[in-house]
């Protein structure tokens, strides 16, 4: 029995008497289930989501918590144990200097709400990415703010131009309030330059705006040539002193190990800053927990070899499946595909000969007639008129033989580029 034969893990969660999100692919994928998912169990290639691969000593950890874990903690910051660990590792891995001019926090609910508990300590304004984006519009507008974009050609590897960063920034009119840095780019997988690192913090403070640092990606995938660290140039920037504009750093510790649904990274700030997000802002919706999972983490960051060798096997793997899925396209196809290196995920133009060039045409008739759950490049919860790149995004976090599969079943319906 293949991977794709066992039953999916998306029928335990979309089995309920409610329409589990608004999202448009969660509808197909329920009306794909519907009718008898003919073509097998589906393959979610959307989402950065296995729901297996976690590390066996990290789940050994979990299976060994202490008995008095389970209820709240009194640190805001995070059980001491793993934040102390977690600031050493991030401060070896990221190149970060030691010193007192940066604190770090544990996020137990994910970094996309720490994110936006820091959006609300700023003044409303515009928040400038590049484009395609995570969905940072879909955290930002809700609490007043407008989006820009730098745009760029996705198939650039080292990222847009700084001349083209400091003109859309000059088109922002009146406050731009925010400039997100992701220098692991999500989605293109471009590992972004100091120099664009650089003149992206340049434009904040001569702006007077806020940065974020989104580093969801650091040390996924690229190991050579060393992975940009966007918290290092800043922090070397700053040479100590006191930032003149609020910042703000977030790393996901879920896409490293396979277990997003711990919701687990680390949120670096100046002190002063940290210390009123964590302790002022964070109490007003929710407390510190999952103590448990804090302290397994803590076990299992404590083996700093074993933890590399994870990360050197999962990073060989994803190289291997990309690899694999690139020499599956027709040479035509593969000169516009877009494939890392920084980020596990691969973008390819909708093929020519489906019939249709439109985006969300294709990958509705990816789910309903495949059972293969693709996204847009630009997967946006809040789409508006920049959202579609005409590139398909594929997600090759499950092994290689599923791939396979999902490549299968959307050749025999015409959906995999071809090679006539």
């Amino acid at each position: 029995m293949t991977a794709a034969e066992v039953r999916s893990p998306l029928r335990a969660l979309m089995d309920d008497g409610v329409r589990p999100n608004r999202l448009q692919d969660v509808a197909w994928l329920g009306e794909y289930l519907e009718t008898g998912a003919r073509a097998g169990e589906p393959i979610l290639l959307s989402l950065g989501e296995t729901w297996s691969g976690t590390p066996e000593p990290l789940l050994a950890a979990l299976r060994e918590v202490p008995a008095d874990s389970h209820g709240y903690q009194i640190s805001m910051y995070g059980l001491p144990t793993l934040r102390k660990a977690l600031k050493e590792y991030v401060a070896d891995t990221q190149r970060l200097p030691r010193g007192a001019s940066w604190e770090l926090a544990v996020s137990w609910t994910g970094t996309r709400s720490a994110m936006r508990d820091f959006a609300t300590t700023l003044e409303r304004g515009t928040s400038l990415a590049v484009a395609p984006a995570w969905d940072y519009s879909g955290v930002f507008e809700p609490l007043g703010f407008q989006s820009a974009y730098v745009p760029f050609d996705p198939a650039e590897q080292s990222g847009p131009s700084v001349e083209g960063a400091r003109a859309a920034a000059a088109a922002v009119p009146g406050n731009l309030a925010l400039v997100v840095i992701n220098a692991q780019h999500n989605p293109t997988g471009a590992n972004w330059s100091p120099e664009l690192v650089e003149a992206l913090i340049e434009i904040a403070i001569e702006r007077d705006a806020a940065i974020l640092v989104d580093d969801a990606y650091f040390g996924v995938c690229q190991t050579e040539p060393p992975p940009t660290s966007a918290l290092a140039i800043l922090l070397t920037r700053l040479a100590g002193e006191p930032s003149p504009v609020p910042w703000l750093g977030v790393r996901s510790l879920g896409k490293q190990f396979h277990c997003n649904g711990w919701a687990l990274g680390a949120v670096v700030a100046e002190p002063v800053r940290l210390d009123d997000l964590v302790n002022d802002v964070r109490p007003q919706h929710t407390f510190n927990y999952a103590i448990h999972l804090q302290w397994a983490m803590a076990q299992w960051l404590a083996d700093r070899p074993a933890v590399e060798r994870y990360l050197d096997r999962e990073r060989a793997e994803t190289a291997e499946k990309r690899a694999a899925v690139l020499d599956w396209l027709p040479v035509g196809t593969r000169d516009r595909v877009i494939a890392g290196p920084a980020t596990p995920y691969l973008l390819y133009p909708v093929p020519d000969d489906t019939g249709s060039s439109d985006v969300t045409a294709y990958l509705r008739r990816a789910v309903l007639q495949c059972g293969v759950v693709l996204s847009d490049a630009w997967p946006l919860a809040r789409v508006g008129p920049t959202a579609s790149t005409g590139y398909v995004r594929m997600y090759l976090g499950p092994g290689l033989a599923e791939l396979r599969t999902a490549r299968d079943r959307l050749a025999d319906e015409g959906l995999w580029p071809s090679y006539d």
